[in-house]
């Protein structure tokens, strides 16, 4: 009681008990759900004491503090006890919270309280802070994380001046700083490996900037291909003691940093237990040891699948492993490949320059013992070189031919027409072929006949022009003898020429005629075969997909389980059997969606989109999926129409197109992305949309495009051209289905060695149409919930996994395999808080059920699991309410949170989309 009066303000007078209460809950009310927390709370045990004496700026700061959507806390008193509000808890995140409320910031902030702890007395002398990106330890989800926040401090005073706490508005500047962090790696890295001009060079170099005392990078270990020797060889290791790694791997040895697998599967590796298997691995921030590595590939830029190499990088012992840091580490890789890969390239280049010096001079030899004359012509087309056998025919010298020389051979009234020829040739670079009069070193005119053609290096730039002259004169003697022969006998035969000639027409005319009936019935079958083809594989893959996806489902549920189950165990080979389990299920789950987009039969959700701003959206995704070595562009149609389109299947289609074109360009290129607005006409093939108005979208390369072979089974599903292992073969095919399904159409033009274009044509959305807004409530964050959960499933394998899941997430099951069950158990039960029902049931469906049960039990949140494939069955039900199979117990988490924060799920209605 001494205490509760201590906080009170001394100068107020002893209201009322109505008047206490009145107050209390004016202060109090609202507030979100810490208000209702703090007024729930008992406030007997705590330092404060009662809301009802609490002192008026004590009062009024919790208030504000409550009132507010910014993090803000409040320090009361000498013990510095904790109130927050709502924008406050996921600074706490999952083990202070609410643990916190009312209780003494010392017990609560102890690793940081070194930090916070002077600052705040500081505070309560009356002195205000402010404080930006400072690093604060953090214990708050059951590791010790690095943290950085930017807050103030400031007195909150009494009526009489007297400092009773301290007030703190406070924001996490985590991300920003990790971001900004993690950028200027990248950079560095980028700027350091520019001028490397060898692999191990660049490899060197990227190394030095990893081990700068980065915490995102507490250790790195490089490996390069020597594709010579058939081993990955160490450039070098960044805090890892030359002891623990092999200088060279072989492709098939069994290393401890899995860098051999990697290299040999192009599959990344997780590398737990660091300290068990190489002894203690200390980083250079951290007084903790380094638990784990990520083992990523290196790819060869421009060779489709191909694997230049492996790095090991450490994971930041303070940092929770999620997918901003995988994808850091992606770029990292992606740099690193960009830099050997121009390593590589210089090296090249250098080498081609060399032969091409030595290939030259043996050009010059060999020319020199040619039984014709022979000349060499820079871009400008003046001479600069003839062998031996021109020197000898005109008596010139080879200084006296050089340039424009070599006309003071050729006779007066030749000259014109050959610089005119010369000339044209070159404007166009274009082969000639002519004939001219030259002067033979004893004074004879003779008729040479000249060839040219135009001379290009290995990477395209014009040289010149090389070229021969052979002397003719003889040769067109006898020609004029023989053209005079022949004219007489023309004249004999001119009357059975004419004859033959129009016989020959009319047989011509009608072997045209059969041709094209035999081509026009040819494309005809080609086209029905296609069509059969795509129809066969489109329906045996609906047939199964419901049976797969149970089996992954199963397979997957299993698998997590005993992960979880041995995650501690002694044996890691144990562990790597298991997880290669799961890994090959969620293969399987990847490669069904695949098939299901293929055969036409998934979900979609269409809405009008501007496809202009998904492409400029995209841009920075398509720079760093395509590598340095390529150039982007991007050509938007000024005015474009809206495409009614599913926007995620959208933007697969174009990273699929794009990493098609990358795998087919193999050093270097130009990737165009291009939207337009068309009208088409006849569909002529079967892949192609029909008559009518469509976005466009094309994706260009510059590689080695397609042969006649190629494009006709290029929409074959599994048809590929890569390597076993680096392609499934659904690509091209995933984007028909996805185009076909969204009512439009593809069509690919290609040419050898010059590069392809892939048009995917979307319809064009209705001018009312407006792209839809998903209501559906995200899942709340906080603590776990736990709630009985009725699982219906007639298959038992899946139900027992699903409840399992359940009961590891904290929920009570009830299990019920039919329809007919599943009322039996809602009826005896008034506890059960969410079904969760298979869509395919034999006998009372999933929808029926739900219906049934919603008329029974209208509050009931309902959550739909399938593995069906035929999208029009599910094509009523809100995409909120389905759940496919297979997933994960994170997945099925989620779900259930956001099901059970829906306020619209207590309607029949909720369950369907309204009709568009």
């Amino acid at each position: 009681m001494t205490a509760h009066r201590a906080n009170a303000d001394p100068s107020a007078p002893e209201p009322g008990r109505a008047d206490i209460i009145s107050r209390t809950f004016q202060f109090l009310a609202g507030g979100g759900e810490m208000g209702a927390l703090m007024r729930a709370h008992d406030w007997t045990q705590s330092p404060l004491g009662p809301p009802e004496r609490w002192p008026d700026a004590l009062k009024m700061a919790v208030s504000i503090c409550l009132a507010s959507r910014f993090p803000m806390v409040i320090w009361w008193g000498p013990d510095l006890v904790m109130l927050y509000n709502d924008a406050y808890r996921p600074i706490l995140g999952m083990t202070k919270h609410p643990a916190s409320l009312g209780r003494s910031g010392r017990g609560i902030w102890p690793e940081t309280w070194s930090i916070i702890g002077p600052q705040l007395e500081s505070v309560l002398e009356g002195e205000a802070t402010w404080s930006q990106d400072v690093l604060l330890p953090l214990d708050r989800n059951n590791y010790l994380e690095e943290a950085y926040f930017t807050y103030s401090y400031s007195p909150i005073k009494h009526a009489d001046g007297r400092v009773g706490g301290v007030f703190t508005a406070v924001t996490e500047t985590t991300e920003r700083v990790l971001g900004e962090r993690r950028l200027r790696i990248l950079r560095e890295l980028a700027a350091q490996t520019a001028e490397a001009r060898t692999v191990a060079e660049a490899g060197r170099r990227a190394l030095a900037v990893l081990g700068a005392d980065n915490p995102d990078l507490p250790l790195a270990l490089l490996y390069l291909v020597d594709d010579e020797r058939g081993v990955a060889r160490a450039v070098g290791a960044c805090r890892v003691p030359a002891d623990k790694y092999a200088a060279d791997i072989g492709p098939d040895d069994d290393d401890p940093w899995h860098v051999a697998r990697v290299i040999r599967t192009g599959e990344p590796a997780l590398i737990d237990y660091l300290p068990f298997r190489f002894g203690s691995l200390p980083g250079t921030v951290w007084p903790e040891p380094v638990k784990r590595a990520l083992v990523l590939p290196v790819p060869r830029l421009g060779a489709a699948g191909a694997v230049c190499g492996a790095i090991v990088l450490g994971i930041n012992p303070r940092r929770a492993f999620d997918d901003d840091y995988r994808g850091f580490l992606d770029l990292v890789v992606g740099h690193l490949a960009s830099a050997v890969s121009n390593a590589r390239a210089s090296e090249e280049e250098r080498r081609r320059s060399d032969e091409l010096q030595r290939l030259e001079a043996r050009f010059r030899d060999l020319a020199d013992s040619a039984p014709v004359m022979i000349w060499v012509s820079d871009p400008a087309g003046a001479c600069t070189w003839f062998n031996r056998p021109w020197l000898a025919f005109t008596g010139l010298g080879l200084d006296a031919s050089l340039g424009d020389g070599w006309l003071a051979a050729v006779h007066p009234d030749d000259r014109t027409r050959c610089e005119s020829v010369r000339d044209s040739a070159f404007a166009q670079r274009e082969p000639f072929r002519f004939e001219f009069r030259l002067r033979r070193r004893d004074g004879e005119w003779c008729q040479v006949d000249d060839t040219g053609v135009p001379h290009y290096a290995a990477d395209g730039t014009f040289l010149g022009f090389v070229g021969s002259c052979v002397d003719v004169s003889d040769a067109r003697r006898f020609e004029a003898a023989l053209r005079k022969s022949r004219e007489e006998l023309i004249r004999l035969n001119e009357t059975l020429e004419t004859r033959v000639a129009e016989r020959t027409e009319d047989l011509a005319a009608a072997n045209r005629q059969l041709l094209a009936q035999i081509e026009e019935r040819e494309q005809v079958e080609a086209t029905l075969r296609q069509m059969q083809r795509l129809d066969a594989v489109g329906q045996l893959t609906s047939g199964v997909a419901h049976d797969f996806n149970n089996l992954l489902t199963v397979i997957l549920g299993n698998a997590s389980w005993l992960e979880r189950l041995w995650a501690d165990a002694d044996d890691p080979k144990l562990m790597r059997r298991v997880t290669h389990i799961r890994i090959a299920a969620e293969r399987g789950a990847k490669l069904i969606a695949q098939l299901l987009a293929f055969s036409r039969r998934q979900r979609l959700e269409p809405r009008a989109l501007d496809l202009n701003e998904t492409v400029t959206r995209m841009r920075e995704l398509l720079g760093t999926t395509m590598g340095g070595g390529i150039e982007i562009e991007t050509v938007l149609a000024p005015a474009p129409w809206s495409a009614l389109v599913d926007p995620t299947q959208l933007e697969l289609v174009v990273l699929n197109l794009a990493i098609n074109a990358r795998d087919a360009m193999q050093v270097g290129g130009r990737l165009t992305v291009r939207t337009a607005n068309v009208t088409r006409g006849d569909q002529t093939r079967p892949e192609h949309p029909v008559p009518g108005d469509y976005v466009e979208l094309a994706v260009s390369d510059t590689g080695t495009g397609m042969s006649e072979e190629v494009l006709a089974k290029a929409f074959e599903p599994f048809f590929t051209t890569k390597t076993v292992g680096k392609g499934s073969g659904l690509g091209l095919s995933q984007v028909l289905g996805f185009a076909k399904q969204s009512g439009g159409g593809v069509a690919i033009e290609t040419e050898a060695d010059r590069g392809t274009t892939v048009r995917v044509f979307f319809p064009r959305a209705p001018l009312a149409e407006e792209a839809e807004t998903d209501g559906a409530p995200e899942a709340p964050a906080g603590r776990a919930l736990s709630a009985c959960v009725l699982v219906v499933d007639d298959d038992d394998d899946v139900r027992h996994v699903t409840a399992a899941m359940l009961e590891t997430l904290g929920h009570r099951v009830v299990e019920a395999g039919s329809g007919g069950a599943a009322l039996e158990r809602l009826a005896s039960r008034d506890d059960i808080d969410l079904a969760l029902i298979d869509f395919a049931m034999p006998g009372m469906s999933g929808l029926d059920l739900a219906r049934e049960a919603r008329a029974r039990r209208p509050a009931l949140p309902i959550l739909f699991i399938t593995g069906y494939a035929d999208s029009t069955v599910l094509a009523g039900v809100r995409h909120e309410h389905i759940l496919r199979k297979p997933f994960l117990e994170a997945e099925l988490d989620r779900r259930i949170r956001a099901v059970l924060a829906n306020t619209r799920a207590g309607t029949v209605d909720a369950l369907m989309t309204p009709p568009r």
